[in-house]
């Protein structure tokens, strides 16, 4: 049984409340209280699974309430439920230690899925902490190659790129592939691998310190060609709450258990890219044959050039080449003042087959010269080792003036 205390100061609330979970037979309400300072005192004598709470109440407020819950009694989790579905709530909330953070009016399944979410959370933490120093096993170091695929401009297919250069890299090399979407806010890797997995990096961020390997697992989707995925945030105001400490981790996690760790990056030169480029052993910067693509990849060259990335870590890829253009790989090398590594010719009818049955066009269609082409990307970058990390953290805050 999940053991509830609900907190809120609105008596009818509180009762629609226990009526609505009276009807599951995994979930019994131990006890409710009318404000935060009463929910605590009744947290501490009965020691909940899960206490449910309101954020605007009187004496002490839901956010109040779960900052002492989570400091002095963090066997009881919080689940928030407000009115308030401002990105400052929710952020205040996750930062007070808050596991879910449900918006009124929510429906049945939506609570419910909440509850047996947080309390299996806990259980699996419960499971794996109790570890004497004898029976812990040291944990490898850092050794899985991480590729970085950057671009200044969305459009240019990266997102596209990532999926099938990681399934393709799984299936070439038989090697562990994990994929990581890190355009945190409109990251489309689920899209394209339709992927129904309800997961994300922010779980991460919800299990906080008590993040253990079996638990990072689960957060882990399974893709084509074995490849395990960690999806972005399902909403985009969820992206605020992923700090650069919470990246480093998940980065440091995945090079533990994989081989090859591919990085789809946001479009703009954010914390994370940052922290990205500085452990990746290659960066392929993305473009295409269009004056805007062209003048944002040069653009990211001189910045990985500033942060004293190693240049053999960098490839310059060209999607959607077409013998039409205006520009030719000779023009687009002696423009941006970088060796093409390689090109990927335009095909509307793979793509496009790709993109809607979310099947990666490698797989739907290896024979084809797309296909061929991200194959011969998967020989770029797994021969050599280009260091423990592309980047140079001292330049980079010099970069910034941090």
């Amino acid at each position: 049984m999940i053991r509830l205390l609900i907190v809120d100061d609105i008596a009818s609330t509180r009762e629609n409340l226990q009526k609505l979970l009276s009807f599951e037979e995994d979930v019994e309400v131990v006890g409710t209280a009318g404000d935060g300072k009463e929910g605590f005192d009744e947290a501490q004598r009965l020691n909940p699974d899960i206490v449910l709470t309101d954020v605007n109440m009187p004496v002490m407020d839901g956010i109040q309430l779960t900052e002492r819950l989570t400091a002095e009694l963090p066997s009881s989790p919080v689940i928030i439920m407000s009115v308030q579905g401002e990105r400052d709530y929710l952020r205040r909330a996750m930062q007070a230690g808050a596991r879910e953070y449900l918006i009124k009016p929510f429906s049945h399944d939506e609570l419910i899925a909440a509850i047996r979410k947080v309390h299996q959370l806990e259980q699996k933490k419960s499971a794996l902490s109790p570890k004497t120093p004898e029976a812990e096993t040291p944990r490898p170091a850092a050794a899985g190659n991480v590729i970085a695929l950057f671009s200044g401009k969305g459009g240019v297919g990266k997102t596209l790129l990532a999926t099938n250069l990681a399934v393709a890299l799984a299936n070439e090399t038989n090697a562990r592939v994990a994929l990581l979407d890190l355009d945190l806010q409109f990251g489309d890797v689920g899209v394209m691998l339709a992927l129904n997995h309800s997961r994300s990096v922010t779980d991460v961020v919800e299990a906080g310190e008590g993040l253990e390997a079996e638990m990072f697992n689960d957060i882990l989707g399974t893709g084509p060609g074995n490849v395990r995925v960690m999806l972005a945030p399902i909403s985009p105001e969820l992206a605020d709450l992923i700090t650069a400490d919470h990246v480093r981790v998940v980065l440091a996690e995945l090079r533990k258990s994989f081989d090859y760790v591919v990085v789809d990056t946001a479009t703009h030169l954010s914390e994370f890219n940052l922290e990205v480029i500085e452990m990746a052993q290659r960066i392929l910067v993305i473009t295409t044959l269009t004056i805007p693509a062209i003048k944002n990849a040069k653009l990211g060259l001189k910045v990985l050039e500033s942060l004293n990335v190693d240049p053999n870590a960098v490839l310059l890829i060209v999607n959607q080449s077409d013998g039409h253009s205006d520009f030719n790989r000779e023009s687009i090398e002696q423009n941006l003042r970088q060796p093409v590594a390689a090109q990927l010719p335009y095909d509307a009818k793979v793509v496009g087959e790709s993109v809607t049955r979310g099947s990666p066009f490698v797989t739907l269609h290896p024979d084809a010269q797309i296909s061929r082409a991200v194959r011969d990307i998967v020989s770029l970058v797994i021969p050599e080792q280009v260091g423990a990390g592309a980047g140079d953290k001292k330049k980079r805050r010099g970069l910034f003036g941090r």
